[in-house]
């Protein structure tokens, strides 16, 4: 029996401008023409059967909380990646046992690379941890993050469809390390060249299909939290999205409100090179590891116990209710909290509930000394956890090194800048005449907590915003992990030309002094832009 079709794969479209804005169709045009000519140079006159594509994201608001299980407001954008793909079945009345994966990359420093899977075992699919293949792990962890997914009857040997040899030509317009998500592109990307050379594109729909790459970009070892992956795979043009991870997975494409002046956002790149992979036991992945120590040591203040319904601060907001009386409960915290109640006339019961534990996290750290970093020792008195069973907890997941633990700072940036994403979103759906200057002053005050509270801005990013907000931007922030990368900013469209030229003059001429960057390096490093289309195929 052949296994029913979903009802909503990652699409196959025939023209760009269903990906791109009409100047991205003009920019990108030819770039696509130009794979196929280098696919068949790469691969002796072969010919791509296909093109796939997943595009990079910014990230509006909503930053270090998809984590924690809070909702994002991202946007695709139209830089991405590309995978020009040939795929060779066995002949007529032949037969394989597994299938060859070869790997090469219009960029250079990424070496030409092959691995080779047995279709009834991932096993042997090993990731390399150095060395300029490297880069092919992302494909790797696909492959083996979708293996499992496959219907038996796509692996089985017989069906004629079975691939024994997959060509891939890689060709990306994100850079690498900025904060736009290349890595998150690169797993989508290679989950759907697996799928469509299976066969089985319309067999696995796009919420699974994001899912599965969320899990595999876990193997690379960062802790993604889903953001990133679902915010390429779900891209519409001309919307941002507000995706939400409790108690599933959910994307509601979101328009940008209109207003007499346009308004676009403009991406600058300070070029500071943001590894989450190489920095995550300092950064990264630290944050994540404090979430759940914040998570644990609410929990106990709370009263709530040590299930595993509060292993993060989504899962303590979840339980504290729950075991609360719900609304009863948000009733009687509006009572006692003129904050909570204005809260939930501006901006729902959601924010409301968000705010009380924000009241709830200055009660448990209510001594300055508490509000420092934490020792151990310290961390241990609040959470109830300590010695082997500490450990366990919190240090086992991913290679952390800390001193002392930020415990209060982290919480307190995580509930108010989930709140801030709440509040971006009913101005969108409700906007007021200066609805783009109250948007601009969420963006302004989740970059002061991630500056503050969470410790993951730099100077060079700090410089970015400083200019930004002299020559006109409404709202400027840090996008992505932060310690360098990517900043996004709102600016009326009038106003991008002076924008652009101050960015260029004040921060890429003095940075690069002597140096020098390129016009393509410039354009690249500083423009505006517009939500994209996310994932999807193209037949050559």
């Amino acid at each position: 029996m052949a296994p029913n079709q979903v009802s909503d794969p990652v699409p196959l479209v025939n023209s760009l401008d269903s990906i791109y804005s009409k100047a991205g169709v003009l920019k990108n045009g030819k770039r696509w023409d130009d794979l196929a000519s280098k696919f068949a140079d790469a691969y002796d006159g072969l010919k791509p059967d296909f093109i796939a594509r997943a595009p990079g994201r910014v990230n509006l608001i909503g930053e270090h909380i998809d984590y924690v299980g809070f909702s994002v407001f991202p946007a695709a954008v139209e830089k991405d990646i590309l995978m020009a793909t040939k795929v060779t079945l066995a002949p007529a009345g032949g037969s394989s046992d597994s299938v060859e994966v070869v790997l090469k990359n219009t960029t250079t420093r990424f070496a030409e690379t092959s691995f080779t899977s047995r279709y009834d075992s991932v096993d042997g699919v090993q990731l390399l941890n150095s060395g300029d293949s490297r880069w092919a792990n992302y494909f790797k962890v696909a492959f083996k993050g979708l293996h499992s997914h496959l219907p038996s009857s796509v692996l089985d040997a017989s069906n004629p469809s079975r691939p024994v040899r997959i060509q891939v030509l890689v060709d990306g317009t994100i850079p690498p390390e900025s904060s736009l998500s290349s890595s998150a592109a690169m797993t989508t990307c290679s989950s759907i060249v697996i799928l469509e050379s299976f066969s089985a594109r319309s067999l696995i729909d796009r919420k699974e299909m994001a899912e599965v790459a969320i899990e595999s970009e876990r193997l690379v070892g960062v802790n993604s939290g889903g953001m990133d992956q679902s915010a390429s795979i779900f891209g519409i043009p001309d919307h941002a999205l507000y995706i939400s991870f409790y108690p599933e997975l959910s994307v509601e494409p979101t328009k940008l409100p209109q207003s007499d002046t346009e308004h676009t956002f403009v991406i600058v790149n300070t070029l500071v090179v943001s590894d989450k992979k190489v920095t995550g036991p300092v950064n990264y992945n630290l944050r994540v590891v404090e979430t759940r120590m914040a998570a644990r040591a609410l929990a106990k203040g709370l009263g709530l116990g040590s299930g595993n319904g509060c292993k993060d601060l989504r899962g303590v907001l979840e339980t504290y209710f729950a075991e609360n009386g719900g609304v009863g409960r948000l009733e009687l915290e509006i009572e006692n909290s003129g904050a909570v109640k204005e809260t939930l006339e501006k901006s729902g019961e959601e924010a409301a509930r968000i705010k009380v534990l924000e009241e709830k996290v200055e009660s448990l750290y209510h001594d300055d000394t508490l509000k420092a970093g934490l020792t151990r020792q310290q961390v241990e008195e609040l959470t109830g956890y300590s010695g082997e069973e500490f450990d366990k907890e919190f240090l086992s997941s991913f290679p952390i090194r800390a001193d002392k633990f930020e415990l209060y700072k982290r919480s307190k940036h995580v509930f108010t800048e989930a709140l801030r994403v709440l509040q971006f979103r009913s101005l969108c759906n409700s906007p007021s005449p200066d609805v783009y200057r109250q948007l601009g002053s969420l963006m302004d005050d989740s970059q002061s907590s991630l500056r503050d509270l969470y410790n993951c801005s730099c100077d060079e990013l700090n410089t970015v915003i400083d200019i930004a907000k002299r020559n006109g931007s409404l709202g400027s922030r840090l996008t992505g992990a932060g310690w360098g990368g990517c900043t996004v900013h709102l600016v009326p469209k009038k106003k991008v030309e002076v924008f652009i030229s101050a960015m260029r003059t004040q921060y890429y001429a003095k940075r690069f002094e002597g140096k020098g960057l390129s016009e393509d390096e410039l354009n690249d490093a500083c423009f505006d832009t517009k939500p994209a289309g996310g994932a999807c195929v193209y037949k050559v």
